[in-house]
């Protein structure tokens, strides 16, 4: 073999290596996503009735169950699809770590975009130089992926091209702009009580059903969750009720506090350790009446608290925020 043969050669298996490499990249910082606690869903997920439309639904139904396997997505690689907040966060204007040949993808979702968004294109395409159409084996070979894989695939690209909304209908955050804080379970317990929540209306038509709740005082346990403030830091954080879904004008602002951990369960039914706490008294509300509750928190970083749910959310949220006096 003559020289310039083996240098062209070395240099191919040099670029190979690094694009390798790159594919198996994980993070060399400390994951932020590690400290929320996780197990095996335990089948209570509150999320089952979500419109297929919303994020966390497709987190529910796709990104959680197919791609967050051991040795995946499951944070060894980015993207991180354990929990929805670290899925939507490390996907929406993510700048991409591997790349096709042409190194044409920027980000891993660009909201609105489909056809620019390489999520999109490593679940429809065999990229040449990467590990091969998602999801990999064994799990592309799950009976529900199997049967419901162009389904499933058409509604992450509608998801993309409506906008990419996180699960709450709040527009995707620009490029390089902080993602807003994420509320992922609440609880409500008697006042001063952790072991017995109270539980949902088992009846209702629409569920998951509002919280049946006594008129007494009471503890609002909240979880939530931003990549800058973790768990524990947040600027603020407050819980606002009404007797009205949609307006919230007049309601008096309750402080969360900082305490606990208590353990619960979170929306997807996993568990998780909460901090934040409001008391909130409801002696005097008839029984039979329903309250809305809604979350406001700052990460210190954005300008406004984030509202959870708000104007833009899915009926759905209305419910799962709400308390029925019994």
């Amino acid at each position: 073999m003559n020289s310039k043969n083996y240098i062209t050669r070395a240099l191919t298996l040099f670029a190979l290596t690094v694009i390798l490499l790159q594919a198996c990249k994980t993070e060399e910082l400390k994951n932020p996503y590690d400290e929320i606690e996780r197990g095996g869903s335990t089948g209570g997920t509150q999320l089952a009735a979500l419109p297929d439309t919303n994020f966390a639904w497709l987190h529910e139904k796709i990104f959680r169950p197919t791609c967050a396997n051991s040795g995946c997505h499951d944070g060894t690689f980015e993207p991180e699809f354990r929990t929805i907040a670290s899925a939507y966060n490390s996907l929406v204007n993510h700048p991409v770590i591997a790349n096709n040949p042409a190194m044409s993808f920027d980000y891993r979702v660009v909201p609105g975009n489909a056809g620019a968004s390489w999520l999109h294109e490593r679940i429809t395409t065999e990229v040449e130089n990467t590990s091969g159409r998602m999801p990999l084996y064994p799990a592309d070979t799950l009976p529900d992926w199997i049967a419901n894989k162009n389904l499933y695939i058409q509604k992450i690209t509608d998801w993309i091209n409506n906008g990419a909304k996180d699960m709450y209908g709040n527009p995707a955050p620009v490029a390089g702009a902080n993602a807003a804080p994420l509320v992922y379970g609440m609880n409500i317990y008697p006042s001063g009580n952790t072991t017995t929540a109270f539980q949902r209306d088992p009846n209702s038509t629409l569920p998951p059903g509002s919280l049946l709740v006594s008129p007494t005082l009471v503890d609002v346990w909240v979880v939530a969750f931003d990549d800058n403030a973790g768990l524990t830091n947040f600027a603020s954080f407050s819980i606002k009720m009404s007797d009205n879904l949609s307006d919230f004008s007049n309601s008096v602002e309750i402080p969360c506090v900082l305490s606990g951990p208590i353990s619960g369960l979170d929306f997807t039914g996993n568990p998780a350790n909460f901090y934040y706490k409001a008391t909130l008294d409801l002696t005097g509300i008839p029984v039979g009446e329903t309250r809305y509750l809604r979350a406001y928190v700052s990460d210190g970083v954005t300008p406004l608290p984030t509202e959870v749910p708000n104007a833009s959310s899915n009926y759905f949220w209305y419910l799962l925020f709400s308390m029925k006096m019994i």
